[in-house]
């Protein structure tokens, strides 16, 4: 079976990035768009694993969440990689509670090393891959568009659990279940921190 571990995004974020999506399809040509709502911040790919490696992912992935508190994450800022000249992919990135994910992601890589599992070669940066760059004819043009939306807004959620899915592959594209959700601890700052998110949500 084909795993990763990921921290889901709500749906209301997910809409505001498709919104985006559809308006720069209609400004940049050949452009393979990401499913808005397969969506989500992979922490670890493993791949294809067996039983007896799923039940070493689920038990660190329990033992993560349950160490881990809650935290608040601010979705914003589009780029490309790896640069301008010769773009592939393009991403929106984290602000606020960056280094808490990143941290999430390390320790899980450290400890899934730890059971057997590949250590990742490069250091994990969080962004959310929403297009492939399949070929460019105009490249100051899609250059200037995605400069326009560098500072763009997606909004803040709350990152209270760590998610197994299980990705089957299929012509019409992946086809995600989630096997087992492991929710995080909170303490009370915690509480005061989302407390303030919900509120401010609820005030939009």
């Amino acid at each position: 079976m084909r795993i990763f571990i990921a921290v889901k995004i709500p749906g209301p974020l997910k809409k505001k990035i498709f919104h985006i999506q559809q308006e720069l399809k209609g400004k940049i040509e050949k452009i393979k768009w990401v499913d808005a709502e397969l969506l989500h911040f992979t922490l670890k790919f493993l791949g294809e694993i067996s039983e007896e490696g799923l039940k070493k992912v689920e038990k660190v992935s329990f033992q993560i969440a349950s160490e881990s508190n809650p935290f608040v994450l601010e979705i914003k800022g589009m780029g490309i990689f790896p640069d301008y000249s010769s773009p592939r992919v393009i991403w929106i990135g984290v602000e606020e509670g960056g280094e808490r994910i990143e941290e999430l992601a390390r320790r899980l890589d450290k400890k899934l090393s730890e059971e057997g599992f590949i250590k990742e070669k490069r250091e994990w940066v969080p962004h959310l891959t929403i297009g492939r760059v399949k070929f460019l004819r105009e490249k100051e043009k899609f250059k200037e568009l995605i400069l326009s939306k560098e500072k763009v807004e997606i909004g803040k959620m709350k990152v209270e659990s760590l998610n197994i899915i299980q990705s089957h592959l299929t012509p019409k594209g992946p086809i995600y279940k989630t096997l087992k959700e492991y929710c995080f601890k909170e303490g009370e700052n915690e509480r005061r921190e989302i407390k303030s998110l919900r509120d401010s949500q609820k005030a939009d």
